[in-house]
This record gives structure tokens, sequence and C-alpha cells, in this order.
């Protein structure tokens, strides 16, 4: 927000200088979690925020914008896990409505990092919501010589959010710049967003919801208070303020009679975050109990976990069932009796929270009682056309899913309870592959044809002499003979075989039969499409295909088919349900095929740690889900 002048001159908190003041960032380092407000309480934490009360008079009337709201502590309020400023109609202290600000002047204030919000607007004419910061003290003299950053302001009907920042001379000398955002019509009102900076010494830069919107260098901005220093004013300690006036000069309504929004309008903050800059080791956690490929009888299952971490301490050890938490544990030692588990597969997983925000996890495949049979191992059958890695095979085990003749996996690797041989790939786009191939071993993927016809089978292989053979079979048919695999001269040499194949339409399990020994296999790209359409078999809504690679490290693909032109969100998401990334956000696409990429980092850009993530595609009334994993 704009202002003419500062309130009150205050002395900088020699604490934020001791915690707070610094050099340059340091080379490598990640955003890590130092200070947030969750609003998780029954009342505004006092020990961290302070209201403004009034209108800004005598000294300041109108806080200096043209503002026409008194500012009340009556009109903030917490509850439900949310921070909510309330913008009234009504007459108190000659103002015309009432409303909310609070700062962290004098209690919370910092110098770099990233500062985050995540908030619903409120919107209408002459509605300014804001979330910005001013200096501690003002170093370089009267505003807005020491400078002001707005994270976030937006006006009337909140369909474009501004950020900028305010610096030069004392006014009338100041100037600003600025840049904004839009949703392309949407109102911010209408969802939750993320909004934030990351500032650093010599660059400020704007986000929301992840994305990128404009920044600014220590070359586009000064102070007249300091002339031989680049980074001014922007290099003290500076605190938070989020409001929400009513009217002023940003929304080009400085009379109460033009305000047009219908009153009361709601502020809904979900958290305010600030990171800094700091190399925090992640922390590690084990799950000592049940073992990892064990079977267990139904009933009583007794969870243990180990967890450390190098450079901190441990906050949190949660454990999930899938994606379902079953509890959080604070204390070592962390246990959990999870009580009358059922027949079923079950996928275990810990994970673990330091103090700096940084996350581990470990997870344990677990059969009880009788199992749940063979089913596709990423949660839905592969859709044809389509990439099937070579190490996604069923899930099920040993005689369900595949047929191992050794019953250890000499690869070790992905999925290191199974019998089946997987090691890390070498070929362009790395993951894994199977091998020490034997005659006689199988794997079974349940994949979907949606319609009958011609298609084409491409296996990615490898031989370092020749001499394997495999067939494949597709509901138990034989439809492509043996097929040789070619001399590549290596393991990891890789070369592409392409065989036509003629499918009938339906949910079926394509079974890959080794014939004879000699050869890898990293995956089996599926082409071509119906000659004759099944209509009743065909996907009813969009396709979610199974993302490649899958393991990857960082980046992974993920490709989808949308019967008709529509929105789709895309997202990802940790086992414990928590948003990870909004890759696509309600974004208008034609009919066919899209692909977009995964950098394997969180909607601040910070890398997500290695792990198994689940990935969602939303579009119409068609939602379905996949798991991918990251390896680091």
């Amino acid at each position: 927000m704009k202002h003419k002048v500062r309130i009150h001159p205050l002395l900088l908190s020699v604490l934020a200088v001791l915690a707070l003041s610094g050099s340059a960032v340091p080379a490598h380092a990640t955003w890590s979690l130092v200070w947030s407000d969750e609003f998780n309480g029954a009342a505004l934490n006092l020990t961290d925020w302070s209201y403004d009360i009034g209108t800004g008079c005598p000294n300041l009337c109108g806080w200096g914008n043209a503002e026409l709201e008194y500012y009340r502590a009556q009109n903030v309020g917490v509850g439900g896990g949310y921070l909510t400023i309330t913008a009234k109609r009504e007459s108190i202290g000659g103002a015309s409505f009432t409303s909310g600000k609070i700062h962290t002047r004098d209690k919370r204030s910092f110098l770099y990092g990233r500062i985050e919000m995540r908030a619903k607007l409120p919107t209408g004419g002459g509605m300014w919501p804001a979330f910005w910061m001013m200096p501690e003290d003002d170093v370089y003299g009267g505003w807005a010589a020491s400078g002001e950053i707005d994270i976030m302001e937006s006006a009337n009907a909140t369909t474009t959010v501004g950020g900028a920042l305010h610096y030069g001379g004392s006014w009338p000398n100041n100037t600003s710049t600025s840049g904004s955002y839009s949703l392309g019509g949407t109102s911010f009102a209408d969802d939750f967003h993320v909004y934030a900076v990351e500032w650093e010494p010599d660059q400020i830069r704007w986000y929301v919801d992840g994305v990128l919107f404009s920044s600014r260098n220590s070359s586009q901005w000064y102070s007249e208070g300091a002339p031989g220093n680049p980074r001014a004013p922007f290099d003290q300690p500076f605190y938070l303020i989020l409001n929400a006036a009513v009217g002023g000069y940003y929304t080009g309504c400085t009379e109460p009679g033009c305000i047009t929004a219908s009153f009361p309008q709601e502020y809904v903050i979900d958290y305010v975050r600030v990171y800094e800059d700091i190399v925090n080791e992640a922390p590690t956690v084990t799950i000592t109990a049940p073992p990892s490929g064990g079977t267990l009888p139904p009933g009583d299952i007794t969870i243990t976990a180990t967890a450390s971490d190098n450079d901190g301490t441990v906050t949190m050890v949660e454990f999930y069932d899938g994606d379902t938490l079953l509890v959080q544990d604070a204390t070592a030692p962390y246990e959990y009796v999870w009580t009358s588990v059922p027949d079923g597969c079950y996928l275990i997983t810990a994970r673990v929270i330091d103090d700096l925000g940084g996350v581990g996890t470990d997870s344990a495949d677990i059969t009880v009682g009788a199992g749940c049979g063979q089913a596709a191992f990423l949660g839905s059958p592969f859709v044809l056309p389509t990439r099937i890695e070579a190490e996604d095979f069923d899930t099920g085990g040993e005689g369900v899913a595949y047929h191992d003749l050794e019953a250890a996996n000499n690869g070790g690797a992905y999925r290191p309870s199974e019998g089946v041989d997987i090691q890390q790939c070498f070929d362009a786009g790395g993951g894994y592959n199977t091998g020490w191939t034997t005659p006689g071993e199988w794997m079974e993927y349940t994949v979907q044809v949606p319609g009958a016809g011609d298609y084409a089978v491409e296996a990615r292989v490898s031989s370092l002499s020749g001499g394997g053979i495999f067939r494949l079979e597709f509901g138990g048919v034989d439809v492509t003979g043996d097929i040789a695999v070619p001399s590549t001269t290596g393991w990891q040499t890789w070369t592409t075989i392409s065989v036509p194949v003629s499918l009938t339409a339906g949910t079926q399990v394509m079974r890959f039969v080794a014939v004879d020994d000699g050869f890898n296999v990293n995956y089996f790209d599926v082409t071509g499409g119906p000659t004759a359409a099944a209509p009743d078999l065909q996907p009813a809504g969009a396709v979610l295909h199974a993302n490649y690679p899958n393991p990857f490290n960082p980046m992974t693909t993920i490709s989808f088919d949308l019967p008709a032109p529509g929105t789709a969100t895309l997202q990802v998401f940790d086992l414990g349900g928590r948003l990870v990334r909004t890759i696509l956000d309600g974004q208008d696409l034609t009919a066919g095929r899209h692909e977009t990429v995964w950098n394997g980092r969180d909607e601040a850009g910070r890398e997500a740690a290695a792990g198994t993530y689940l990935y969602r595609l939303s579009t119409g009334g068609f939602s379905e889900t996949r798991r991918m994993v990251m390896i680091r």
C-alpha cells in the first residue's frame, strides 16, 4: 500500500539485528521455515501481532491514502484455522466503514527471505486488501526513502493482484515500481491463492501460486538517504502488515458514495510464513516395524520408527496408511498401534518434519492376511496408448503378478521386497530397468484397451551379446510370437524393437514372458489406436497416463487426454494429502493429448523431498489420481 509518511519512528529491535541481519545468500541454500502463524488458535497471537486502531487522524488521516474505514480490533478474528479481517458498512469515529489492520512492528521483523501468505480476498467496488512490509526503523529517512515492499494488493473486482516497491527520496520525492498478475478474468476472491516474495540482497521476486510474475534488481531501486549503497533501502529489517482497506487512491474511490461493494466483506488468511535461505539437511526416518514386504495376520499392527536430524531437531513424525493420516507423534519412541486391520495390501509411510520444515519419508509395503490379490501397481490400469515401465508390474506378488526363479531382487532397486530383478537404468530419462532375465519368468501389467484395433509395441531393450527372446500375451493370448533381442554390445546400451499387435477392447492383463535369457527391458511404448471403437469401453471422460520416467530425478513428464475442449487442473500431493504443486490451475485446453513437466519443486520453488507422490487430474466431472516416485 502507498503511504506518504511513516506513522511512528521506531527503534530497531536488537533481537532482530542479532537473529536476522547478515550477508549475501549462502550458496546452494534452501528455503527453511523460520517463523509462521497458522492461525490455529481462538484469538490473535499478541506476542507476534498488534492492531492499528482508528482512521490515522490527526497525524495521518485516511492513513495517507484517503482510506474511508475506521480500523477496529473487533473486526479481526481467529477461528477454524483462519484469520479473518471483516470490512463492514457502519459509522464509527467519523468514518462510514470499519475494517481491520494488524502488524508485527516491534515484535517480528525480517531481513531477506521468502515471505508468503495463503488467502482468499474480499472483493467489490472500493475494497483494497493488502499484504505488505514496512521498515522496522527509518534508517534512510521518512517514507519512502527507507522503502516499502508490497507483497500483494488488489482492488475492486480483484481480478488482478499487484506487487510493488516504494523507494527514492522522502515524500514527495519518492518513486515506485510495480508488476501485476491476472487469472484471466477470474477473481482472486473465488478461492485461496498463495502470494509470496523472495527477497534477496540484490533481487526481489513476486509469485502467485508459484508463478513468477515480477522481479526487480538492486540496480532498479535506490535511496536518496544512502547514495553510495546500491542495496538501500531494502537492506534493513522490515515488519509485516495485513489489512483490508475500504476506498483510497488505489481503488480510485475516495468518497463513501462511490463504494459499491456488498458488506460485510471478508479477507480470509490461512497462514503467513517466513522462510530464510538456510542450508537445512533433511531429517531421516526409518520404519523399524513391520518389515517391508512382510505378511502379517489381520488385527492390531504396531508401527514403529526411528527419526533423527543431523543439524536440528525432530518436530514431528506422522504415520500414514497410503494417503490417510493415522497419527502424529511428537515424542520418541515413535510408535502407533493400528487396530483391527483387515485383509489387504497396504503402503505404510512415516513422515518426519524438522524444526526448519525439512521433510523425510520412509515407506513399507505389507500384506495383511490373504492380501489384496492382483492389482495395477499405479492404482489404475495403463490406458493404451501409453508407456509402460517394465518395473511397474502389478502388485500381488510371486505367482500372482509375476514369476521369478529367484526370491531376491538381484538389482535391489525400486521394489526391493519383490522377487523381480530391478536396477538403476542409464538410458535417456533414467529410471529403472528389469534384468537377470531367465527363461520361464514373467511379469503382468493390467491395461485398458479403449477400442479394438491395430497397435504397435515398441520395447526398449539391451543385451551384451544378443540371443534373448520374449513374447507378449494380452488376455492370455500370444499376440506377438517370439521376439528376438539383438546385441547392443552393453547391458546399458539401449535400442528399440517394434512389433505390430492386434488387440481386443477391454480391461485385460498384458503378460511379458521370457523365452530365452540375456537381455534387459526398460519400458514398452504401446502406440496406435482403435480401428473398431467400442463406445461402451472407451473412457467416458479424460484419461490420465502414467508419468515417465517413473521413478524420476528431478523431472518427469505427465500426459493426459481430453475428449473435448475444457478446463483442466493438475496437482501434485504428498502421501499426507498436502498440496505440493499446482501444475495446471483450471487452464483452458483443446481436445486431445497434452503433456506437461513437473520439475520436482513445490509451490515455493524448493526441491521436494525424495519419496512417493500422487498426481491428480481434474476436469469437468472427471478426477483420477496416479502414483509416482522421486529419487534423489
